[in-house]
């Protein structure tokens, strides 16, 4: 791994703890470290960076401070690039950044870079794509992916916003439904998840109100893994048919897919750095090329 020395810091200030100071105060963590960041963006205000453009500034090193979306969309703009991503934990779940980092925090995983250990690499993450789109995290396929629009509301402090949302996300999930081909019965949400050996499938379904609430409550506090219900297969791929379109959250950001929909496991071109103290990532979530 080339030690950082020229940044493009990406930062989403309407992510969890992002806030403008608190990504100033990471900046002047990197000064006086032989170290320049050529330039910021603020995103979603902002385009992100391409290849293009990152290889125009002859940048390094792309340091992304926000939550999981974030993340994916900077990685997604930069997919081509021959450089090396910094993801640093900015969101609410943070699954990407404790993958790469464990539960250090940003100023300890900057540190980390710095250190003699050696401990710093560069990995490549498995990945979920489909119709175009690509999950780092997961994939959700199915009506129980419209409260993610609850969610959202609720996490902006709009309650009124996140009300008239989850009675919508309420009505679809009795609703339709998607099922996994070659497989008997429809689900409120498959989840789609991938790991160094392929693709982890699981139907989550709500058979009553009390299931439903329970399912509503996880959307909203953003503790959607353990509305994870019934583990259906291992694959390389997957086929989820729904009636004509299908509702899905890519790390959490929302896409409509026309049906059937075919998941497919994959790797980033992207290399990420990571500092855990792992002798070697969890084959569950992250894995070394």
């Amino acid at each position: 791994m080339r030690p950082p020395r020229r940044l493009w810091l990406v930062a989403n200030h309407g992510s969890g703890s992002t806030s403008p100071a608190e990504v100033e105060a990471l900046a002047q963590h990197f000064t006086g470290r032989d170290v320049e960041i050529v330039t910021r963006t603020s995103f979603p205000e902002d385009a992100l960076p391409t290849r293009a453009q990152l290889e125009q500034r002859d940048v390094d090193t792309l340091v992304v401070i926000g939550g999981d979306g974030t993340i994916n969309a900077a990685a997604d703009a930069a997919a081509d690039w021959g450089g090396q991503c910094l993801a640093l934990p900015g969101g609410t779940m943070n699954i990407l950044p404790r993958a790469l980092h464990g539960d250090a925090d940003r100023l300890a995983i900057v540190a980390a870079l710095a250190a003699e250990s050696g401990r710093a690499r560069l990995v490549r993450l498995p990945l979920a794509e489909a119709g175009g789109r690509v999950a780092l995290c997961g994939v959700i396929l199915g009506p129980v992916a419209s409260w993610v629009h609850a969610r959202e509301g609720l996490r902006n402090g709009r309650f009124w916003r996140a009300l008239r949302a989850a009675r919508l996300a309420w009505s679809r999930s009795f609703g339709g439904g998607v099922r996994v081909a070659g497989v008997a019965g429809r689900h409120r949400a498959v989840l789609v998840t991938p790991d160094a050996e392929g693709l982890d499938v699981a139907a989550i379904d709500a058979a009553g109100v009390g299931d439903a609430l329970t399912l509503g409550w996880h959307w909203l506090t953003g503790d959607w893994r353990s509305a994870q219900l019934v583990t259906t297969a291992r694959a390389g791929d997957v086929t989820l048919v729904g009636r004509r379109r299908v509702r899905a959250l890519f790390d959490g950001e929302p896409a409509m897919l026309p049906s059937p929909v075919v998941v497919r496991h994959g790797w980033t071109r992207l290399r990420f750095i990571a500092t855990r103290a792992d002798p070697a990532p969890p084959p569950t979530s992250i894995a070394a090329g």
